[in-house]
């Protein structure tokens, strides 16, 4: 690609090319802006006259100077107030004065909506769209951007896994897949970063780590198709489109500097026995064992976990001319974990440059982002051995080679996790930088005809090290210590060009406004490792490569591109009526010749009731408008190459025979060369409404996704010379839902200074596998692997029932509500689903599933005089969670196994259980849940130009649940299986802007 290079270095040398202005004569306005109803002064209001502007002061009193003579159009705006464009002549030398009088208004039907490939006006969205602003994002100590939106958006999940900087997934109205992602496509600033683009970089860490959260100024969720469509085969899960902060409109730099401290502990851990309950547990059943105990009265979760200090400094400038704006910024964050040995510290900078050439025909934005990120991981074993380690056991022991106590015989006995933290390592270093240059051009011989040429790149880079020291317990066990090395590396490229007609003149009833264009994107990432095991010396730790008893080599390089053609048309009637047409063709590298491309249209409509004049008469009404759609996208974000056999280093072989002569061979995959895209059919029916002048708003949506040719991993007969898992196309599902919003501006500003805007999500989903069949000979697949035994499957893929739901035998109860306990007789434990007698996987049955039935969210925002507060809240119903760390734990067989004895979760106690009952509907838990997420108090002052603002938040203030475990909100599968912790979370801090 040297000419996609060489393009990329002319445009922006020529974005840093800034022409003379001219000379012209210039005045002054002056004026103050005022509250229509309480008529006290504003402050914050932006003014904008031509290219200059200026925001009002405590006093609600502006000054804009250097404004040209002549007529122009003065613009004031701010959030939360209608904005108001007064016509104004300035004369040579002269000040004018302009007082003006702002309506309240909680959301503007004409506030600009970034979209795809273009913006709308909010109030001409023909699709279910939803816009969050920096000013309505969660605050705190926000690691990751996509929690910054966490609740506010009606049926979006966001779910992390609580280790700082950890992985996180966003789920848009439902999962759309079983085994391809279904974590939507994600755009910063113009450039598509794929689904989960860079996130295999860095051991499932979140993709958009990269990325400042103080950096971003809005959010925009496309959660229908037909909003999504125009992105294709990366549009069945959804669009998330982040813009960040550009330059502003100030005519002289100003300085934002931003610096927080944290404090996080632990909420809630595994219910595991103390010393005194498992000393008396092991004299009960497995008095031959007394002597193991040694008498110490050892918290393990107590000397894992700690509270974790953070802090976060974010420095920024911004400046403008009439011909130029420019934000830099940087940014530096240090956040300790609350289990000992995890943190990550991110260093981050951006740049976002724009300049106006040729009498502002053309317009070139550059914005570049990187970033240098450095993870310490809790070794892998640390959690689990902290629930099983018995707390009867001490935890140094100064005759042993690595200091601490451990069993010392078998394989199967828990390690001493505190053991496992002094001594093993677990870091990664994630270099990235995502950034692109746009050219706009408004051609001079056809109004309304844009150019538009979008240049990206995204580059990243990890190291990974783990290292277990060859005389920790288990190493000595088995293993003899390991050494594993990353070095993984990704290159993504993206050239999108595209024509944008949007002229002011009509076309027949109504204006037109189309867009076509182009896309290629092309990605190569490279992923060499090395795994040494039987490590002779522990001298070079983390830091070399020493000799080993067994050395793996590997290096795999994976090239993908998709090619894409696009169009749009929007069709706009006196915004009365209103209709949207896309469509994408979609080429993709990652299905066989046959199955290449993949066309992905759309149409939806809208039509303005409340313009109508059977509804003119209606008081109080100030937008009703409905809105349905139909759209068809695609899912291609799954593994590449495979409609082509591979092989991979492993113990799989396969004998041919030639005559008298076996052969063994590598075994290579399973193929299916006909595997092709993953469709999602789409409608929408949605209405929006607003009354009060828009004091009251919000929107009800309907749904309904159908997705076609599953993409899963099945087993099949194992042929001669083939694997017997093979990846193919299997079935469908479908979610259907219905989705609330409500923004309310309860108490505007009365002569007290008091103000409270609130709003209310709430969203139903319901999801149905509808069909699977890779064989005829398989109605089901079991999924859902847990810990205990070998090969344990608690969630199943079935027909009819939602996506994998938990696969358990129907637990007994005896009166007093405890479970019966009577392996002699099994069917006197599990109800005998099909009454043939016996006990065993048919009379398995699903039962209840992880999703969320419900997802309600609500957040307020109050204003007094100086002072400030927000709250928000989250609430999960009929969201179900297996309990593993109670299953495999919460058994008396666990003292009398092949290993030593380890400790039990206090589950046991209620259920007697003596032989683990992993397949049990006990463990299977309602995880139903109320959040207080994040409660913040501020206070702002200025002083000679200079604005301050004090703040507190804490963040996961409180929990309401009746679920036993560690989280309600256990991962996406809903399996909790010593899962890092949630904190509690206090921040104060300083923003200054002077």
């Amino acid at each position: 690609m040297p000419r996609f290079h060489h393009f990329m270095c002319a445009l922006l040398t020529l974005s840093w090319t800034a022409p003379l202005a001219a000379q012209q004569p210039t005045g002054t306005i002056r004026g103050r802006i005022t509250d229509n109803s309480t008529q006290q002064p504003i402050a914050g209001v932006t003014i904008i006259v031509g290219n200059r502007s200026a925001q009002t002061h405590d006093d609600g009193r502006f000054t804009i100077s250097g404004v040209p003579a002549g007529s122009d159009l003065l613009r004031a705006r701010m959030i939360g107030y209608a904005q108001i464009n007064q016509p104004v002549m300035v004369g040579s030398g002269d000040t004018v004065a302009v007082d003006l009088a702002l309506t309240a208004q909680a959301i503007g039907l004409s506030e600009v909506v970034v979209t795809g490939y273009g913006q709308q006006r909010a109030g001409n969205i023909t699709g279910a769209v939803t816009a969050v602003a920096d000013s309505q994002f969660n605050t705190g100590r926000v690691i990751s951007p996509q929690l910054l939106i966490q609740s506010k958006v009606a049926g979006v999940q966001v779910v992390d896994n609580n280790d700082p900087g950890g992985g996180l997934s966003i789920r848009i109205r439902g999962a759309t897949s079983v085994n391809a992602s279904s974590e939507p496509l994600y755009v910063v600033d113009g450039v598509p970063l794929g689904n989960g683009a860079g996130g295999g970089l860095s051991a499932g860490r979140d993709p958009l780590n990269y990325l400042n959260p103080n950096d971003i100024e809005s959010i925009t969720v496309l959660r229908d198709a037909s909003a999504a469509a125009i992105y294709g085969s990366n549009a069945a899960n959804g669009v998330v489109l982040i813009t960040t902060k550009s330059g502003g409109t100030h005519q002289k730099p100003q300085f934002e500097y931003n610096s927080s401290a944290s404090a996080s502990s632990v909420t809630r851990l595994p219910a595991m026995m103390n010393a005194a309950q498992f000393a008396t547990a092991l004299n009960t059943y497995a008095p031959a064992r007394d002597t193991l105990l040694l008498g110490a009265s050892t918290d393990w979760f107590g000397l894992i976990d700690r509270t974790a200090y953070g802090q976060e400094h974010n420095f920024a400038v911004t400046n403008s001319t009439s011909d130029m704006s420019y934000r830099l910024s940087l940014g530096y964050l240090n956040q300790a974990g609350i289990i000992r040995a995890s943190s990550t510290k991110r260093v981050s900078l951006g740049l976002n440059y724009s300049q106006q050439l040729f009498n502002d025909r053309l317009n070139v934005h550059t914005s570049v982002r990187g970033s240098r990120a450095v993870d310490q991981f809790t070794p892998g074993d640390v959690l689990g051995n902290a629930a099983a380690m018995a707390p009867t056991q001490p935890v140094l022991d100064s005759s042993s080679a690595t200091g601490y106590w451990d069993w010392k015989t078998s394989n199967a006995a828990p390690s001493n996790p505190v053991a496992s933290l002094t001594w093993a390592r677990d870091h990664g270093t994630t270099w990235r930088s995502v950034g692109n240059v746009q050219a706009v051009y408004r051609a001079p011989f056809i109004e309304g005809l844009t150019a538009n040429v979008n240049l990206g790149y995204d580059l990243a880079r990890a190291d990974r090290t783990t290292f277990y020291p060859n005389n920790l317990a288990a190493q000595v066990r088995q293993g003899q210590g390991l050494l594993f090395l990353a070095n993984n590396s990704q290159t993504n490229e993206v050239l999108e060009s595209f024509l944008g007609y949007s002229p002011s003149r009509s076309y027949g009833p109504g204006r037109l406004d189309v867009v076509g264009g182009y896309s290629y994107t092309q990605s190569h990432a490279e992923y060499p490792s090395l795994r040494e095991t039987g490590l002779t010396t522990n001298v070079l730790g983390d830091n070399g490569i020493p000799v080993a008893g067994n050395v793996q080599n590997r290096r795999d390089i994976v090239d993908y591109k998709l090619i894409s053609f696009f169009g749009r048309l929007n069709y706009n009637i006196n915004d009365r009526y209103l209709a949207a047409f896309s469509v994408r063709r979609d080429g993709s590298s990652r299905f066989g010749p046959g199955n290449q491309w993949g066309t992905f249209p759309s149409v939806a409509f809208a039509w303005r009731l409340s313009q109508e004049s059977f509804l003119q008469g209606v008081s109080g009404l100030s937008d009703l408008k409905l809105r349905a759609s139909w759209a068809k996208t695609g899912n291609q974000a799954f593994q590449d190459y495979l409609q082509y056999p591979t092989y991979t280093f492993s113990d799989g072989q396969t004998q041919v025979q030639f005559g008298n002569v076996y052969t063994t061979t590598i075994r290579p995959s399973a193929v299916d060369p006909n595997i092709h895209w993953e469709k999602t059919t789409a409608y929408n029916v949605g209405v929006d409404f607003g009354f009060s002048n828009q004091r009251f708003n919000g929107t009800i949506d309907w749904y309904t996704k159908n997705t076609n040719d599953l993409i899963f991993y099945i087993p099949i007969p194992a042929g001669t010379n083939l694997g017997n898992y093979v990846t193919t196309n299997i079935g469908s599902m479908r979610n259907r839902g219905i989705e609330f919003s409500l923004n309310a501006d309860v108490l505007r500003h009365t002569g007290a200074g008091l103000s409270w805007t609130a709003s209310l999500t709430a969203a139903r989903n319901t999801n149905e596998l509808l069909a699977i069949n890779p064989n005829k000979s398989v109605s089901k697949i079991l999924t859902g692997g847990i810990s205990g035994g070998v090969g344990n499957n608690v969630e199943v893929l079935e027909p009819g029932i939602p996506v994998n739901s938990f696969f358990v035998y129907q637990q007994r109860y005896d009166a007093s509500g405890k479970p019966i306990y009577d392996p002699a007789t099994p069917t006197n434990m599990y109800v005998d689903q099909n009454g043939d007698g016996i006990i065993n996987d048919s009379d398995r049955r699903p039962f209840h599933d992880p999703s969320p039935k419900w997802i309600l969210g609500h957040s307020s925002y109050f204003n007094y005089k100086r002072f400030d507060a927000s709250l928000t809240l989250r609430a999960y119903l009929g969201n179900w969670v297996y309990n593993n760390v109670a299953s495999a734990n919460g058994a008396y067989q666990n003292l009398t196994g092949s290993g030593m004895p380890s400790n039990l979760h206090t589950s046991v106690l209620k259920t007697g259980f003596v032989v683990p009952q992993y397949y049990s509907d006990y463990f299977v838990e309602d995880a139903a849940f109320l959040r207080m997420d994040n409660i913040t108090v501020g206070y702002a002052a200025s002083y000679r130009g200079q604005q301050f603002r004090l703040f507190g938040t804490i963040q996961n203030a409180f929990t309401i649940t009746g679920y036993s475990g560690v989280d309600p909100t256990s991962g996406l599968n809903g399996i909790d299986n010593n899962i890092y912790p949630r904190a509690r979370t206090i921040t104060t801090g300083l923003n200054i802007r002077f």
